[in-house]
């Protein structure tokens, strides 16, 4: 299934500003290759379209998951972890 067939891009949205208040999120992840750190702020959406977003979200995970599993000669967690 291509993601493209069932998921509209939403319109591009003006960045929020972080503030002290927002939770941040981070993720530090060791790899033979070189480590990598991912961080971001957490924004809540509210609603309808906090729910709206969510089904997107898990619909495209569900799609991208089920791609990897049937790419062939997709790598394992044990080619990089350390």
């Amino acid at each position: 299934m291509d993601s493209t067939d069932s998921y509209a891009r939403p319109a591009q949205r003006t960045p929020l500003e972080a503030s002290s208040e927002q939770p941040d999120w981070c993720y530090d992840q060791a790899f033979k290759s070189g480590d990598r750190h991912y961080s971001a702020y957490i924004t809540t959406v509210p609603g309808a379209e906090g729910d709206r977003l969510h089904r997107q979200l898990n619909a495209v995970i569900g799609e991208l998951l089920h791609w990897a599993v049937h790419e062939p000669g997709s790598a394992t967690p044990e080619d990089e972890s350390t």
